[in-house]
Order: structure tokens, then sequence, then C-alpha cells
């Protein structure tokens, strides 16, 4: 997806749908040390060896701000990778969840790209992955089974694929079913 409106999209496919939603700005605790995060291997991480290294790997925290306060830490594109490492990490022994990401490449250097690309083919064995960007875009269209364009001006239908003029009902029930929706007609159609 790349358009204005997008975020009222998402905001109602999260509304909808039982998913996943990690926002663009999504915040962790920023007091947290990173290797005392439940359920979470570290080691995954593409660059956390610098940390092992530095012999900070036990004690490097989230960071951030909190109440105003600024807390030393992972950088902004670190935290992004470490949040999206984290879903990816939290869904791997599910099937077929709904995993909606909102800017995954925000605030991250060019260098993680392939990282985080291979990642996202790696969930798309086992879930439907909705992810909207502006970065990217090229990469993104590449591994994608359908594109959906939303409008900041018309927000009652959608464009998919190029097709313009689906409804944005529709639509948000398709993002949830993926390849097994199958649209049939009731007294809506009439």
């Amino acid at each position: 997806m790349h358009t204005p409106g997008k975020t009222t999209f998402l905001n109602d496919v999260h509304k909808s749908h039982k998913c996943t939603y990690i926002r663009q700005y999504h915040n962790l605790r920023p007091y947290i040390a990173v290797s005392a995060i439940p359920n979470f291997d570290p080691t995954k991480l593409p660059y956390w060896d610098i940390y092992i290294k530095e012999n900070k790997s036990k004690t490097i925290i989230v960071g951030g701000t909190i109440a105003g306060q600024f807390m030393a830490g992972l950088s902004g594109g670190q935290r992004k990778l470490l949040l999206f490492e984290l879903i990816v990490q939290r869904t791997a022994s599910q099937d077929n969840l709904l995993i909606v990401l909102d800017e995954p490449f925000a605030g991250v250097t060019d260098d993680f790209v392939p990282f985080i690309v291979g990642r996202l083919n790696e969930m798309r064995k086992n879930h439907n992955i909705l992810l909207v960007t502006n970065d990217h875009v090229e990469t993104l269209k590449k591994m994608a089974d359908n594109t959906v364009t939303v409008s900041a001006i018309d927000r009652s239908t959608v464009k998919i694929n190029g097709k313009m003029g689906v409804d944005r009902g529709m639509a948000l029930l398709a993002m949830s079913i993926g390849d097994e929706y199958q649209h049939s007609t009731n007294n809506k159609d009439l």
C-alpha cells in the first residue's frame, strides 16, 4: 500500500479482525534490558554481535523516551528491528495469523532491508502479511501477492491489484482470510 489514508484503513483492519498490528511508532518499555525480554532470543538480531563483542549483551536496554525522559539504549532503527524480530519469534509456532506491519522499514538503515525482506518471506509461508510502506516500495511489490491502494479522498473504495472501485468493507474482510476469500452474493448485492 502506498497512499495517504492508510492509517485509517489499518486501524479498521485492526478493529475488524483479530490480528497482530505493529504501528509505525510502536513503543517498547525503554528501561528493559533486551536480554531480559521473555520468550525472545536477541542473538537473532542482525546487530547483536556488536553488543556481544562490547560485553553489553546483558546490560543494553531498549532505550527511548518515557515520561519525557530519554534513556540511552538501542537506536530507533535497532528498536524497530527488535520489535519486528520479536513478532517473528512469537508467531513462528502459529499458522494463518493476520500480521499487520505499518512502515516496517521506517528508521531502519538500508543495510538491514535484506534482513527484513528475508524475515517477511519466512513469515509469508505461514501467515497473511499486510504491510504498508512508503519506503522500498518496489522491493515489496516484487514479493507481494496483492497490492492495495487506499485513497485519502474516497475511503469507501480501494484499488486492489490495479482494479479500481473495490468495496472497502469487502477488502477489509479479504485481508483476514487471504487466498481463501470468496465473495458470494447476498442481499447487499441486490
